[in-house]
């Protein structure tokens, strides 16, 4: 197989990888999002892959999914715009409206997913060299650019919501900037398999791999970025504090989101530096927001959510041991947890268990 095949395989299934890997993580509304966007995106890929190599026609039936990958993929685009935005945690009754064009054009589809592949075979090569089939024509020319239309509009709100100063700006861009090149470029590929050349497709898809590579390495560099979408709006205060600059209670809601629903406390190596990174501020500013807005140091902060998962967990499950309750919500050490617990409450673990249980 050929080098600029492997490289567009191993791409397409990066991209399917990387979706997975947001799965394995606590499922919160922005990472299951993103997980659908990345695995859509990559099926967009492969499938690019399989026209211009034409080995589409040995999985005919993949040609068909591209028109409800393609309706799919604008609404979550759109979702997870919002998402970072703040605009968006959950999905709502009145969300089912962004689908309605995929249930509508399912529907007509239908058959040419019941039809023999080798029906299939035939209505596809009549589709890339005749001019039949005009109404799937229409309805796939339509298709292929609803993700574009979708993530225009929160994109350009996004834009216009960055203020100079914010250190989450320049990272922002970067990731976006990737990941429309990679939508777009994917859109082009696959609009215009009739009117371009296979060679020309094949390049296309080359450059849309390396894009792949690229996100996924700015992913690597900015772990949190994609996950937590630090958008801080500039703080009009004209304090000298370091806290200058930042939309406090966006800040509030983001620390909220990461402790509550991603539980980072749970990790024990979690230290002030990493959970700044995860918000996208200098430690001495989580610091100084922490004793402002919080009256707590970071230990003392952490140690709450470690504490009060550990009193859920001795409760909910009275026969675990104690020790792996200890180390299970992010305490190296029993002797820690014990000395912990016994000062936020004033019993020791077991002593509240045996109280709780009366």
């Amino acid at each position: 197989m050929p080098v600029i095949d492997l490289i567009i395989i191993f791409a397409s299934g990066l991209s399917v990888v990387m979706a997975l890997g947001l799965l394995v993580r606590p499922l919160y509304f922005r990472n299951a999002v993103l997980a659908v966007i990345l695995a859509l995106m990559g099926f967009l890929t492969f499938s690019l892959y399989l026209l211009y190599s034409q080995k589409m026609y040995e999985y005919p039936i993949l040609f068909f999914f591209l028109v409800p990958v393609d309706l799919t993929l604008g609404p979550f685009l759109y979702f997870y715009v919002l998402s970072l935005n703040g605009d968006k945690d959950s999905l709502k009754r009145s969300d089912i409206l962004h689908f309605a064009p995929l249930l509508i054009v399912g529907l007509y589809m239908i058959p040419y997913f019941l039809y023999t592949p080798n029906m299939q075979r035939e209505i596809l090569y009549e589709f890339m060299n005749q001019d039949k089939h005009i109404m799937l024509r229409a309805i796939f020319s339509g298709c292929v650019f609803m993700p574009v239309i979708y993530i225009l509009a929160p994109l350009i709100r996004i834009i216009m919501k960055l203020r100079k100063g914010n250190p989450a700006e320049t990272k922002i861009i970067y990731l976006f900037s990737v990941l429309c090149i990679w939508l777009i470029a994917g859109i082009v590929g696959i609009g215009g398999t009739i009117a371009l050349s296979f060679p020309v497709l094949k390049m296309l898809n080359l450059f849309i791999s390396i894009v792949i590579l690229c996100f996924y390495l700015l992913g690597q560099r900015y772990p949190y970025l994609l996950q937590y979408g630090t958008l801080h709006a500039g703080n009009e205060s004209n304090s000298k504090s370091l806290l200058n600059g930042l939309d406090l209670e966006n800040l509030s809601k983001q620390l909220a989101m990461i402790m509550e629903q991603e539980k980072i406390y749970c990790d024990e190596d979690l230290s002030l530096p990493r959970l700044s990174q995860a918000l996208d501020v200098t430690p001495h500013q989580l610091s100084q927001f922490l004793n402002k807005h919080y009256n707590k140091n970071f230990n003392n902060f952490v140690n709450g959510y470690r504490i009060e998962e550990a009193k859920k967990l001795l409760i909910e499950e009275p026969g675990r041991n104690t020790l792996t309750i200890a180390l299970a919500v992010g305490f190296n050490s029993y002797s820690a947890f014990h000395a912990a617990f016994r000062k936020a409450t004033g019993f020791s673990p077991a002593g509240f268990r045996k109280k709780r249980a009366k």
